[in-house]
């Protein structure tokens, strides 16, 4: 099967998921309330995450400046973060906001809230804007996290893994898929298909697409993998968000459903919307477990190869910015 792709240069490395300097999803926006502090670990390093009493959403290093006190112990006053141990108060910029004399502040971390969700960047300086994703009339829910047992690199081949999709999916392309990079932080496949599966899923895939189904899979900055799905008569989409734990890899998903005209059809929709998406991440559950990457293996698969060099140059911050 001929594929549309760009050639990149050869992976020279890996990076760890941990250190990119992309977006990373931190939790659903529902779990952070108003005056409600958590810490949240990513790779190493320790932030805290606090929603101000006007609503924002703040993320700052997690250890006091002044003596290293864990500040997910303290307290949202107005806009600021408490520190538990002196009462030192911090805005959402990290500057402290003391009476008399300057002192210290904290490192504050970029954050937004997008898709259900709270993304944080894991850096100085913001590379790449979050991603933007469907249209307006698009709903967005952030669901538990699942976890698989088996690295990240895994799980990103199988999203775009086009053999895997016919084997295991039971999908059929109409078409030579096309990869795209339209700049350093993003890799976009795009293809379309026709369901040749019989479950249940597969029957109401058919009913609403009339058996042609366009697919558009985009990762962002290596962190967030997103899927857009365009079935003629609806549109869904998802986005994975992927952080790495001493259990393995932590996936969390937030699925989008088309907003309905009539009343009371938002939420059936977005049920339908993740039924459908899970229905078809179940298969591959049970096959990522406790799976042993073979890159070699994988890059000789041209859209796979494509994947690979599209990680390899993804950037990692440094020692010296980590604290």
């Amino acid at each position: 099967m001929a594929v549309n792709v760009v050639a990149w240069a050869d992976p020279v490395r890996q990076p760890e998921l941990g250190r990119l300097r992309a977006w990373h999803l931190v939790c659903p926006s529902e779990s952070l309330r108003r005056g409600q502090v958590m810490g949240w670990s990513l790779g190493g390093r320790e932030l805290v995450l606090f929603r101000g009493q006007g609503g924002g959403v703040h993320a700052l290093s997690a250890h006091c400046a002044h003596m290293g006190t864990h500040l997910a112990g303290g307290t949202v006053v107005g806009d600021c973060l408490r520190c538990p141990l002196h009462h030192w108060r911090f805005d959402g910029s990290g500057a402290c906001q003391a009476d008399v004399g300057a002192r210290s502040g904290q490192r504050p971390f970029p954050v937004v809230e997008r898709f259900g969700a709270i993304l944080v960047f894991n850096g100085p300086v913001v590379l790449c804007p979050p991603p933007e994703l469907g249209a307006a009339d698009l709903m967005w829910r952030a669901g538990p996290a699942v976890t698989v047992r088996c690295d990240w690199l895994p799980v990103l081949a199988n999203s775009f893994d086009i053999e895997h999709l016919r084997t295991v999916h039971h999908r059929e392309l109409r078409e030579a898929p096309v990869v795209e990079r339209p700049d350093p932080f993003t890799l976009r496949l795009r293809y379309t298909s026709r369901v040749t599966g019989s479950g249940p899923s597969d029957w109401l895939m058919k009913t609403l697409s009339g058996n042609r189904i366009g697919v558009t899979i985009t990762l962002h900055g290596g962190t967030l993998l997103s899927v857009e799905s365009d079935l003629g008569r609806t549109r869904s989409a998802l986005v994975a968000g992927f952080r790495k734990t001493p259990e393995g890899l932590s996936v969390r998903l937030a699925f989008a459903a088309r907003r309905g005209r009539v009343p009371g059809m938002d939420r059936l929709s977005l049920a339908v919307s993740r039924w459908l998406f899970t229905s078809f991440l179940r298969r591959d559950l049970s096959v990522l477990h406790d799976m042993r990457f073979n890159a070699v293996g994988a890059a000789e698969d041209p859209v796979l190869k494509q994947l690979l060099d599209f990680t390899a140059s993804l950037p990692e911050d440094r020692d010296d910015e980590r604290g």
